[in-house]
């Protein structure tokens, strides 16, 4: 606990440059998960809405421990964000203090070890109700600098306190790291406060973490109760026949039976007989399978969003579900990389920039770039949007470096069209033509260039459609024939379709007016 002189120092010096966490992990309390019934769970969850998580919270660190499923997909969960490359970017890339902020920032993230350590801890807040860490500095002796980060510390969920109706956190023992009886109100230029959940309850009500007891609860009584059914009727047993009236056989093949369990075999005589049964225990077991699976695929709902990733399930024809799948888990991952990155611009970057006098705004913190199927779309309209005659202004440029994760630039030489080994025609008012006197001279050669390159495209399967543009008298007719050749194709490629054959077909009449 700070003394007097220190608090002085600490009103006028508001940076933090002294660790006030020092927690021993060996005082915090443990549950035998194995012992846990649906009693003492709702006793605990109960003490949790009085305003007392803590032995709620020393559930939850049981329940992860003990948990293969929940651990695998918390790990997951975690993976899909810090998988990605972490890129610290200028919040205005035109503003020469903004750059100047990043790269101080930048610089550093690079040389503080742990920060992936802390990011692993603030992302424990996606189930707990909230992660605390603290921030320690300490003087610079770099050029420009005043502090430098010192240390990363993460706060233990039992040092929380809800019991004003708001977290406080306990100071501790510097010496024996022995939880304290005072509070102290989290101070921002000390403490982050991550919330990286959805939930708008009060933190001690347990987060998301808390619907998921039951489950656990579930899924872990499951496995007991699979495993003594199969002890009692999964091995096969032996049967025995004799006469009814020879008393004398059926002692000897019991005492027979009794050495079996010792000496692993029978003897008997050739007329005694023996059989061995095997327990139908195949179709009550599987009861218990279909119960856990149930129970762990409910919490990858919760944890991941989604179950394919857990366990193989039949989709169906196409397997339209992956796709849903994926795309609610690229949602998560957008969402816990966005709310991390904005905890660390807001409760340390800006703090960074201001404690050492440095102009500029906070840059942001962002992690990866989109999956896959959406670089793919990106690129599908910058193509569309290109053959169309446009292009992504300037502006636009670091906002795709943002979506696609590279810096990108404006190349100097056209890129040529895609199936095309030639280069494309100069603009008709290129310095390379003689200026066209006549507006109607202009029209017709943009037309005949916008002919020349739809007939290139109407191939393979849209071949017929030349043949309905030279046979169409009106644009309606054209329009008519197309959509009954193309009955069961995609509405919106359809009237692109119908688009360009129009072009061509208002080329083509240019083209024999110009014959005539």
């Amino acid at each position: 606990m700070p003394n007097l002189a220190e608090r002085i120092r600490a009103f006028f010096n508001p940076t933090p440059t002294r660790r006030l966490t020092v927690y021993n992990e060996r005082l915090t309390p443990h549950f035998l998960v194995q012992t846990m019934d649906v009693d003492r769970a709702h006793s605990i969850i109960e003490c949790a809405d009085d305003g007392d998580p803590r032995d709620l919270f020393n559930l939850y660190r049981d329940i992860i421990l003990a948990h293969s499923h929940l651990q695998n997909e918390f790990g997951k969960r975690k993976l899909a964000v810090l998988g990605d490359p972490l890129s610290i970017q200028p919040w205005n890339k035109k503003d020469a203090q903004d750059v100047t902020a990043a790269a101080a920032i930048k610089s550093m993230v690079d040389e503080y070890e742990g920060f992936t350590d802390a990011c692993i801890h603030l992302l424990d807040s996606t189930l707990w109700p909230v992660a605390v860490m603290e921030k320690v500095f300490r003087p610079s002796s770099k050029p420009g600098l005043r502090y430098e980060l010192a240390e990363l510390v993460p706060v233990p969920d039992p040092l929380f306190d809800f019991t004003s109706g708001k977290l406080k956190i306990r100071e501790t023992d510097p010496l024996t790291g022995a939880a304290m009886a005072v509070l102290d109100d989290p101070d921002p230029a000390r403490y982050i406060i991550h919330r990286g959940h959805l939930l708008t309850f009060p933190d001690w009500r347990g987060g998301p973490l808390r619907s998921l007891v039951m489950w656990w609860m579930l899924s872990t009584f499951d496995r007991d109760w699979w495993a003594r059914f199969l002890d009692k009727y999964g091995s096969p047993f032996l049967v025995g026949k004799y006469d009814q009236a020879d008393d004398a056989s059926r002692r000897v093949l019991e005492r027979a039976f009794q050495w079996a369990v010792r000496i692993g075999g029978l003897v008997v005589s050739k007329q005694t007989e023996v059989e061995m049964e095997q327990a139908m225990a195949g179709a009550s077991g599987d009861a218990y399978k279909s119960f856990h699976d149930i129970c762990n695929r409910e919490i990858s709902k919760l944890v991941i969003g989604q179950t394919l990733s857990s366990e193989s399930q039949p989709l169906g024809i196409g397997g339209g579900a992956s796709k849903q799948h994926e795309d609610v888990r690229g949602d998560i991952r957008q969402w816990d990389g966005f709310r991390l990155g904005q905890t660390w611009r807001a409760q340390l970057f800006q703090q960074f920039l201001q404690i050492n006098g440095l102009p500029g705004r906070a840059p942001k913190a962002v992690w990866g770039a989109e999956s896959p199927d959406q670089l793919l779309a990106t690129g599908t309209l910058l193509q569309s949007l290109s053959q169309a005659g446009l292009q992504v202004a300037d502006e636009s440029i670091p906002v795709l470096s943002e979506r696609v994760g590279l810096t990108l630039q404006r190349s100097a030489t056209p890129a040529l069209p895609s199936g095309q080994g030639n280069p494309p025609r100069p603009a008709i008012f290129s310095a390379g033509l003689p200026l066209l006197k006549d507006v109607d001279a202009a029209n017709e050669t943009i037309t005949r260039n916008a002919a020349a390159d739809l007939a290139q495209a109407f191939r393979g399967s849209l071949a017929p459609i030349r043949r309905m543009i030279g046979e169409s008298k009106s644009p309606g007719e054209l329009a008519e024939k197309i959509l009954a050749s193309y009955p069961d194709w995609p509405s919106g490629r359809v009237q692109g379709i119908i688009a360009d054959a129009l072009t061509a077909f208002a080329a083509n009449a240019v083209e024999v007016q110009a014959e005539e």
